[in-house]
Parts: C-alpha cells; sequence; structure tokens
C-alpha cells in the first residue's frame, strides 16, 4: 500500500493504484504449476513411475488405469538385460507392470491395491488434470551412452 506495508487477500484494497498482481500458473516449474493443488501435492510426495514393456496387455490395462484416473506419472520400458537388471534392483520384481509409489513398488497391476494406494498418497479419486495436460512420452529404464557423449 501507499505505506509500504505488504497486504495480502482476495480483494483489492480501496486505493488499489500500485497493486501488484501475482499469477499462480508462473509459479514453480512449468508442467507442475499447472496441475491442480492436490494433484501437484500428491505428485511431489509420492511421485508415480510406471514400468512396462512391449506387447504387454496388462501394461496397457496398467497405463489405462493411471490415465483415467488422472495420475500424471513417468513411464519406463524394460527393452534390454540392462534395464531387467536394474528393474529387478530397483522393485525386487520379476515382471511388468509395476508401478513405484515413491519408493513404494505396487507389483503386478491388482487396480483395488492400486487405488488403495494410490488413496494414501493423497491423489484425488477422480481426475482432475486439465484438458491440455499431456503425460511424457515412455523411454527405456537405462539408456546406452556412446563414448563421445561420455567425453563431453
Amino acid at each position: 500500500d501507499f505505506k509500504g506495508q505488504i497486504n495480502y487477500g482476495d480483494r483489492p484494497p480501496p486505493d488499489a493504484q500500485n497493486v501488484i498482481r501475482i499469477d499462480l500458473m508462473t509459479i514453480g516449474e512449468n508442467t507442475q504449476s499447472l496441475l491442480p493443488y492436490l494433484v501437484r501435492r500428491a505428485a511431489s510426495n509420492f511421485p508415480v513411475m510406471l514400468f512396462t514393456s512391449k506387447n504387454c496387455p496388462p501394461c496397457v490395462t496398467a497405463r489405462n488405469f493411471l490415465n483415467q484416473r488422472g495420475i500424471p506419472f513417468a513411464e519406463r520400458t524394460i527393452e534390454s538385460s540392462d534395464d531387467s537388471m536394474e528393474f529387478k534392483r530397483l522393485t525386487g520384481a520379476e515382471g511388468v507392470p509395476v508401478a513405484m509409489l515413491g519408493t513404494k513398488p505396487m507389483i503386478a497391476f491388482d487396480p483395488d491395491e492400486w487405488n488403495n494406494g494410490l488413496d494414501a498418497a493423497g491423489f484425488p479419486q477422480k481426475s482432475q488434470l486439465p484438458p491440455t495436460f499431456k503425460q511424457e512420452p515412455a523411454r527405456p529404464l537405462t539408456q546406452k551412452t556412446t563414448a563421445a557423449a561420455a567425453k563431453q
């Protein structure tokens, strides 16, 4: 205000000539800031990573389940023996799909178990994602680096 005091509120002061407006959509990370608060909070405390493989019908079902529930997640595919070894080390599981909810693996797709885990993590039960939200594309769990890239 004119006295140099900072006031927070949902209405501008009566003498609103030098008011600074803060756009909350531009604060924070680009994608995370566009998410609703409940989703953003749950995803920051319990990030979800889905492990899948090609030609895996249960993996498609698990992916569709997370998308319908409105869960932002990262997807990693198991394509090589290096991927398999790293996958087993991370999750302790032998097969896919597996979802990591924070540090807890949810092994094999069981909608009731996955719903219970997502509820406990604080994710909303119905999708609150904006229509413009896009999941990041799936990528291999491990990636080989070339000698030239390693030197850089």
